[in-house]
């Protein structure tokens, strides 16, 4: 089975995304990783992949068509491997500092990498010390809109006023009377629509089986973020209206706790080039966990049916894929095929998608591999 993306020709040549907007504790929860566990998933970032070692799970294999996404996880891991948390948190970009001194921490750490990255990082050294959480193309579209668009909307003391900590009814009205304007209406139907996404943040090929107007999806997905769930402890949200995090509401792959978990774990990563399709014609494992990102997004539903009848192949019985919906709907429950295959957890998805912080996605889904009648 090819790859409809590689198909499709999307430009791999860049760092999409720099950090992980799919929120990695509702994925910890929906895959529920133990020890023993064969994990797979898509490497994008890799702040989801490393996170899944804290489950302390026997293997975690990190797939991606990209060089510089797979250069980006390898320069992660080097630096997780070598520095002290305060370092690590500084090189990323997570703290303020000086360039040169991110550039010369990085020369400690490239003799760790493999010939293929360390030529990339060694051409692009300079990006280096802007913090490598900051370079990737989607943060540079959300850095576009901080900077560009959003103070014509909202002031920083309005922007202050939003993230601090307020009870539900609080929150409602400050977005009602002083955030939702008109301005922000207008700002969210052309910033956030599939013609500028797909040009300044994802990739236009992303948005080929869409049907939605993004904008609208958005406007109202931030409307639940910012009032039903607390955007005062939301890192995804701080970042996009601030720049970076509050270092008190750090995402989950940033936390010293967790961190050192990682670390321990380090050696159960296998990074591997290539699209997903073709790991899986090539493999013998049988695979417990499965995250998926948000890939089928990005395919046609016969496709994602073959891709999906493949996986069950190289899935043990009783195996649980984790993956998003941003505007394209994917999920068992409307594919005839994949009855009687797989059962989705809609329980258990349902009420995390509810607190899901990174806030855009429109589904949450939870599938379980059924073989043989038997879960």
């Amino acid at each position: 089975m090819k790859s409809e993306v590689r198909e499709n020709k999307v430009d791999f040549s860049l760092i999409r995304y720099s950090q992980c907007w799919e929120d990695t504790e509702v994925l910890l929860s929906a895959l529920d990783i133990k020890e023993g566990d064969i994990c797979l998933g898509i490497a994008s970032a890799g702040d989801n992949i490393l996170s899944m070692l804290t489950g302390n799970p026997e293997r975690v294999i990190a797939i991606d068509i990209s060089i510089p996404q797979l250069s980006l996880i390898k320069l992660k891991i080097e630096a997780i491997r070598i520095l002290s948390y305060r370092e690590l948190l500084f090189f990323l970009g997570v703290t303020d500092g000086d360039r040169e001194e991110r550039i010369h921490i990085y020369e400690r750490i490239r003799e760790g990498l493999d010939e293929s990255s360390r030529k990339y990082w060694d051409f692009n050294r300079e990006s280096i010390g802007e913090g490598i959480n900051h370079i990737g193309k989607f943060e540079k579209f959300f850095r576009t809109f901080r900077k560009r668009i959003l103070p014509f909307v909202h002031s920083e003391k309005r922007i202050k006023e939003l993230l601090e900590d307020r009870p539900y009814t609080e929150r409602k009205e400050f977005y009602n009377r002083k955030w939702c304007s008109l301005r922000w209406k207008l700002m969210f139907k052309i910033f956030f629509s599939n013609y500028v996404v797909g040009k300044l943040g994802r990739d236009k090929e992303f948005f080929r089986y869409v049907e939605k107007d993004i904008a609208k999806t958005m406007l109202k997905r931030s409307e639940y973020a910012l009032c039903e769930l607390n955007p005062h402890e939301n890192p995804y949200i701080s970042y996009i209206l601030t720049g970076n995090y509050n270092i008190s509401h750090l995402p989950y792959f940033l936390r010293e706790e967790n961190i050192r978990l990682i670390k321990e774990n380090l050696h159960k990563v296998e990074i591997v080039e290539g699209s997903l399709e073709e790991y899986l014609n090539n493999t013998d494992l049988k695979i417990n966990k499965f995250n998926l990102s948000d890939i089928f997004e990005y395919m046609s539903l016969e496709n994602y049916e073959k891709l999906m009848d493949k996986i069950y192949e190289d899935a043990e019985n009783g195996a649980l894929l984790a993956y998003w919906n941003l505007v394209v709907p994917r999920n068992s429950e409307i594919d005839d095929s994949g009855k009687g295959k797989y059962r989705r957890l809609s329980h258990i998805d349902s009420s995390l998608h509810k607190i899901d912080r990174t806030f855009f996605y429109t589904d949450f889904v939870i599938e379980k591999v059924v073989k043989d009648g038997h879960i």
